[in-house]
C-alpha cells in the first residue's frame, strides 16, 4: 500500500546555529566593466540571477555613453 499526500511541505525552520539572512550557498561574483574600469560588482548565491543582473547593468551603462 502506498500513501498519497497532497500539498506543499512547510518551510524548514533554521536551526539556532544557522545565521538568518546569511547566504547558504556559494557566493558568485559578477563584475560590470566600462572600458577597463570596474563599475559594479554583483555578489549573489544565484548564478543565473547574477548573470541576468550583470547583463541588465551592462545594457544600462551602454545607454549612458
Amino acid at each position: 500500500m502506498v500513501a498519497l499526500v497532497l500539498g506543499m511541505a512547510d518551510e524548514p525552520i533554521p536551526a539556532h546555529s544557522e545565521p538568518v539572512g546569511e547566504p547558504t550557498g556559494p557566493v558568485h561574483q559578477f563584475t560590470v566593466n566600462r572600458g577597463m574600469l570596474v563599475v559594479l560588482v554583483i555578489e549573489t548565491t544565484s548564478w543565473y540571477g547574477g548573470l541576468l543582473q550583470a547583463a541588465v547593468a551592462r545594457i544600462a551603462l551602454e545607454g549612458q555613453n
